[in-house]
């Protein structure tokens, strides 16, 4: 029997891939990179837990972001007189550059109404309020001043893979810290804050902007709306 003479061409007569398993998991979305309210709870715990022993400015950095949804470069910014602890209010109106793609120290916030006041909850102002009396004043003013660093900051680097740690260890799937300024705003939007207030909360340009990067949390809310309305006209 005569055999055909097969030509290569850089084809590949068999299908390699047959039977192969494929390991490992998707990535996940940026839509998807937050944390949720149980998540978020667990992690709060820890890091109060964690202050009334050690008072890591890193796990201050942690909990701010998390408690007020404010941008890392907005929390690192921050002065002491930024903080009212009678009205429990934190004032943002800068921000601080922190990697060689920024210049150095004090600037502008994102855009004028990232200018903003918001309010904190009382633990969490009572704590920054035991940080300060036990941390000394620095030259700069800052809350979380670090003399070891070319920027005079903690490091995005270095607070999240902090947070990374305790989130493992805590069981959570990783985030990073900006993940929880998105963690911050899903919390707000699954518990029924307005999405104007949540928009003035995170310092966003417009309404618009919110609702285009929490697209995927409003289409969830409405389908949940959708099926309320549905049981609330039926019990009529």
């Amino acid at each position: 029997m005569h055999t055909p003479c097969i030509r290569y061409e850089g084809i590949i007569p068999s299908d390699f891939t047959r039977n192969a398993t494929i390991s490992g998991q998707d990535s996940k979305k940026s839509d998807e990179k937050h944390i949720n309210y149980t998540e978020s709870k667990l992690l709060s715990n820890y890091l109060m837990e964690s202050l009334k022993i050690d008072n890591r400015p890193v796990y201050y950095i942690i909990l701010l972001a998390l408690k007020s949804g404010m941008r890392f470069a907005e929390i690192i910014a921050l002065t002491r007189k930024d903080f009212n602890f009678k009205d429990n209010t934190i004032n943002i109106n800068k921000t601080w550059g922190y990697t060689s793609s920024y210049d150095d120290g004090k600037k502008k916030t994102k855009t004028e109404s990232s200018n903003r006041i918001i309010k904190i909850n009382k633990v969490t102002m009572s704590l920054f309020n035991h940080f300060f009396e036990v941390t000394p004043e620095n030259i700069h003013k800052l809350v979380f001043y670090n003399p070891a660093s070319k920027y005079k900051v903690f490091s995005n680097t270095g607070v999240n893979k902090a947070l990374k740690k305790i989130l493992r260890e805590l069981q959570i799937e990783e985030i990073s810290i900006h993940g929880l300024r998105h963690s911050h705003a899903s919390i707000l939007f699954y518990k029924g804050i307005s999405v104007q207030y949540i928009s003035e909360r995170l310092g966003h340009a417009d309404v618009d902007t919110t609702i285009r990067i929490y697209t995927h949390l409003i289409k969830e809310l409405r389908e949940e709306d959708e099926n309320n309305t549905v049981n609330i006209l039926a019990a009529l």
